[in-house]
């Protein structure tokens, strides 16, 4: 665990966090937050798995990628992406494809809806993680195979109520009560940040208990890499979703939308690139790769 000295730096940035980390008047403990924090998955699974990934940016984007080489801080990639969502992006205007080395934290065949804070830790769902996927939501099928899961989640955020709420008056509901605990400490910054510690060290407590559930869980998409069919529809999502930090850029390739921009140039932002007549090309390329297994 680290100590509260340490947190100073992640939490300064809980404004925005406790947003997030509090809201849960959907599907209650279900939209618990897991953190997909670098620094926590080196400490329960040491042993990192490096791949060949791309991520679709916008040129701007590549500059952004540029500053974090090598660093902790962790960005959505993927294997998989149809030729219309590299050519029009998905957070960014995209056209651009960054081909480039890193360490995969988590791996899924579908989005998984994975956000970042202002740290650059990423954040999952309980629900992401236990649902099976279906045709309304991705998931990882988590639920079979981290039997207890949710209820440890569950008990830790009502220690943490019971720790610190004047009045749990909607105690045992964790929906209401949880919510009602950022309320109630809204303007006290150094308690809310404490409150956040503690719930991230008691997440960190829970995933090393299930830590050989979820490392295959987490990772064994790298083995298929491939996109699962719908038996009804016979249609495939859109993209895969990987999580990786310390990233190292090899290539840019430029789709057909930009690829007139960067005649008689010899790089962008210092690195390599290739540009495309047509996106599906990259698209080809980006298959190779995938199917070598680099």
């Amino acid at each position: 665990m680290r100590s509260f000295k340490s947190f100073i730096t992640e939490v300064a940035w809980s404004g925005s966090l406790s947003v997030s980390l509090f809201d849960l008047p959907r599907a209650g403990i279900s939209d618990a937050k897991i953190p997909i924090s670098p620094s926590i998955f080196k400490r329960i699974f040491p042993k990192s798995i490096r791949s060949t990934v791309f991520h679709v940016t916008d040129v701007d984007g590549i500059a952004k990628l540029k500053k974090i080489q090598g660093k902790r801080r962790s960005i959505s990639a993927f294997y998989n992406m149809s030729t219309d969502m590299i050519d029009y992006g998905i957070q960014t205007e995209g056209g651009y494809v960054v081909e480039l080395e890193g360490d995969v934290l988590v791996a899924a065949q579908d989005d998984l809806a994975t956000a970042p804070d202002k740290s650059g830790r990423r954040w999952i769902t309980l629900s992401t993680i236990m649902n099976a996927p279906d045709d309304y939501a991705a998931g990882m099928d988590g639920k079979t195979k981290l039997k207890g899961f949710d209820k440890d989640i569950e008990e830790m955020m009502m220690d943490i109520i019971m720790q610190y709420a004047d009045d749990p008056r909607h105690m045992p509901d964790i929906n209401k009560s949880w919510i009602a605990l950022k309320q109630e400490y809204a303007s006290e910054g150094k308690i809310l940040s404490q409150i956040i510690k503690d719930y991230i060290d008691g997440m960190e407590k829970i995933m090393k208990k299930y830590a050989r559930k979820l490392s295959p869980l987490f990772t064994n998409y790298l083995k298929k890499r491939t996109l699962k069919v719908d038996p009804d529809s016979g249609d495939t999502p859109d993209w895969d979703e990987l999580v990786v930090n310390n990233i190292k850029i090899k290539m840019i390739h430029v789709g057909e939308v930009y690829s007139g921009d960067f005649e008689g140039d010899k790089d962008i932002h210092g690195f390599p690139f290739k540009t495309y007549k047509q996106s599906s090309n990259i698209t080809n390329y980006i298959k190779n790769i995938v199917k070598r297994g680099k």
